[in-house]
């Protein structure tokens, strides 16, 4: 799957002028959100930053109805690939064997952002930068945060993930977020739902404006064992930050119209793609497993396991 460049920049520059109409909405408007997504932060347990970013529509089916059980979690993850080489473009590179595979080391939130401060800071000078931080001659570091949410109804439930690259991906190819089921649970099929999102700095106006990629450019697929999401990362000719994306579908009862007595799991999982190969990309969620994505040495997975006790 690729991704047109110059339309999607195109697109950012034309989406200034209805954003700057955006501003002028009213503020009943305005008021009507902010209290749909405080009240979802209250049901659901999920962040701030998840509500802002989810749309209308999936905001409004969140709120529904009220939740049996529901169980979220964040986590923080330092990935440091080794370079074997760096190409001629600074944004495509390939990174060492198997053998070199990145090490994907969990920190606390404080530790994450603490170290991303620093990183930026020591790449710009304290600026504004288009270019990945922290890089060395043999190393580069990403920091992801993933979060991941499972709620349940009487009859059926709803999972989400939700990653964020705390700064600008040291390799911008094609990544995969995917969500697995315990073998209680299964995928409704088209109910899934999947947001990619930036922020980008304009020189004109010299504001952080956000920028939604259209949907169409993602495939959505469903698995025995779970759905998952296969995107592009960005490649804007603008100064951008804080690349994030979700996804989120229904789970039923795998053999029953009820849930029965017992615990349930699910694996949120961001499969990054940290160096180039040929061919094309292998995506599997088999039933009562996690997300596979081959060719398997090309890709670093970060997850995040969450589990619930029902009823």
């Amino acid at each position: 799957m690729k991704k047109k460049i110059i339309p999607m920049v195109m697109g950012v520059l034309l989406a200034v002028p209805s954003l700057a109409g955006a501003e002028a909405a009213s503020t009943e408007s305005s008021t009507s959100r902010a209290q749909l997504e405080a009240e979802v932060i209250s049901k659901l347990g999920i962040s701030s930053e998840f509500a802002t970013d989810l749309t209308d529509t999936d905001l409004n089916k969140f709120l529904k109805k009220d939740p049996v059980n529901v169980t979220n979690k964040e986590q923080y993850f330092r990935v440091v690939s080794t370079k074997e080489n760096q190409e001629s473009n600074p944004q495509a590179r390939s990174f060492a064997s198997s053998d070199n595979s990145p090490i994907v080391t969990e920190i606390t939130k404080e530790q994450a952002e603490k170290e991303v401060v620093a990183a930026k800071s020591e790449s710009s000078g304290g600026g504004i930068s288009t270019q990945a931080v922290n890089d060395s001659d043999t190393t580069s570091t990403d920091w992801i945060r993933l979060e991941t949410n499972m709620t349940m109804y009487n009859t059926n439930g709803q999972v989400s993930s939700r990653f964020t690259f705390l700064k600008e991906a040291s390799y911008k190819g094609t990544d995969v977020l995917g969500i697995a089921l315990s073998q209680g649970m299964a995928p409704l099929n088209n109910t899934a739902s999947f947001t990619h999102k930036t922020d980008y700095y304009n020189p004109a106006t010299m504001k952080w404006t956000e920028y939604t990629e259209s949907a169409a450019n993602a495939t959505i697929t469903y698995h025995a064992g779970g759905a998952s999401a296969q995107f592009n990362l960005f490649k804007p000719a603008y100064q951008y930050r804080d690349e994030r994306g979700y996804l989120t579908f229904e789970v039923a009862p795998r053999t029953s119209t009820n849930w029965g007595s017992g615990i349930y799991d699910i694996r949120g999982t961001h499969a990054h793609q940290s160096r180039s190969f040929s061919g094309s990309v292998g995506v599997s969620i088999p039933l009562g497993a996690s997300l596979s994505v081959s060719p398997t040495t090309s890709f670093t997975n970060v997850d995040t396991f969450v589990q619930i006790q029902y009823p």
